[in-house]
């Protein structure tokens, strides 16, 4: 078995009970953290055979608790290009920076997902599959579960919301 670390970001912050509930529910190879902004994570480090497997036995645990569910999965894939160059360890910043701008390197370095106020931000797991396949850097390749569990979270989560808006509108429907 692989241990497996990643973090799932909860609807809302849990209460003294709700924590209890949580570790009794088989969380107790994770911890849960708030923060000043609301936002409120669970930090896990799960075994499991594949990374999908772990996501899901978490996602179902918490699913046990009324009233807290999952909004997304965690996996510190944006980076800048400074950020990008500490997690590589063998790149430096210019380096990568040369790489983008076509300078240096075969081209077609990955586009940046946002690009705003100066600051680019990049996909690390698009950045480390370049490095390796296209300047043959030793680098272990992101993986991409992670990304894959985070958009169904999020799918999930507006679907949810869809379904409230309409039990809504038919309440509104009733009363008028």
């Amino acid at each position: 078995m692989i241990t497996w670390d990643f973090r799932v970001t909860l609807n809302r912050a849990a209460t003294d009970k709700e924590l209890d509930a949580l570790f009794e529910a088989g969380l107790d190879d994770c911890s849960v953290s708030s923060l000043k902004d609301g936002r409120t994570y669970v930090m896990c480090d799960r075994e499991a055979e594949t990374l999908l497997d772990a996501i899901a036995s978490v996602l179902i645990q918490i699913r046990t608790v009324p009233g807290l569910w999952a909004t997304g999965v965690g996996h510190d894939d944006g980076v800048t290009l400074g950020d990008a160059a500490r997690r590589h360890g063998g790149r430096t910043q210019a380096s990568l920076r040369q790489l983008a701008a076509g300078q240096r390197g075969p081209g077609g370095f990955p586009k940046p997902l946002i690009e705003a106020d100066h600051i680019s931000l990049y996909s690390w797991a698009e950045i480390s599959e370049w490095l390796r396949t296209k300047m043959g850097d030793d680098i272990a390749p992101a993986n991409r579960d992670i990304v894959i569990a985070d958009a169904a979270v999020k799918l999930a989560c507006r679907a949810r919301d869809a379904h409230r808006q309409a039990q809504v509108a038919r309440i509104y429907e009733i009363a008028s």
